[in-house]
């Protein structure tokens, strides 16, 4: 049913918890994991003040580094021997659409922090956004306190 599952990271345990999810798929299905990674350009605008833009990318590349880098190990402790990761530099809820557009994926798996009201109104959530312009089922995973 399943030859790509996509699992986007940002490295939090939010992600993690979603991770699981798209771990079982993948290992169901035989497919390949497909993870990625965005740095987001408002973290490197908001560090600037303090650091020049090279070392915020640096240590935001690494800090990507490390997401996806964790993402493989898993993976491979499930015996999933088909994965695939990248990090790129955008507006997170675009660099997941892109990537679907560019990638032969067939879910996606994402954490969501189940807001309601105000705050999801006001916020927002990448997951969201995704869902709402995703060409394949998104399977959003609330790992957050609904209130």
């Amino acid at each position: 049913m399943y030859d790509a599952v996509f699992a986007p990271t940002d490295g939090s345990d939010d992600s993690a918890i979603a991770l699981d999810h798209a771990i079982e798929l993948a290992e169901r299905y035989d497919a390949t994991l497909h993870t990625q990674y965005v740095i987001e350009s408002v973290q490197v605008a908001d560090a600037i003040e303090d650091f020049t833009e090279s070392d915020v990318y640096a240590r935001l590349e690494d800090a990507g580094r490390q997401a996806v880098d964790d993402v493989v190990e898993r993976a491979q402790r499930a015996d999933i021997d088909r994965i695939e990761s990248s990090i790129v530099r955008g507006v997170p809820h675009e660099a997941i659409l892109d990537y679907l557009d560019e990638n032969d994926v067939d879910i996606v798996v994402m954490a969501t922090a189940g807001r309601e009201g105000a705050e999801r109104e006001i916020i927002g959530s990448v997951t969201e956004k995704v869902i709402r312009s995703s060409p394949v089922p998104v399977v959003a995973v609330n790992v957050g306190d609904v209130a």
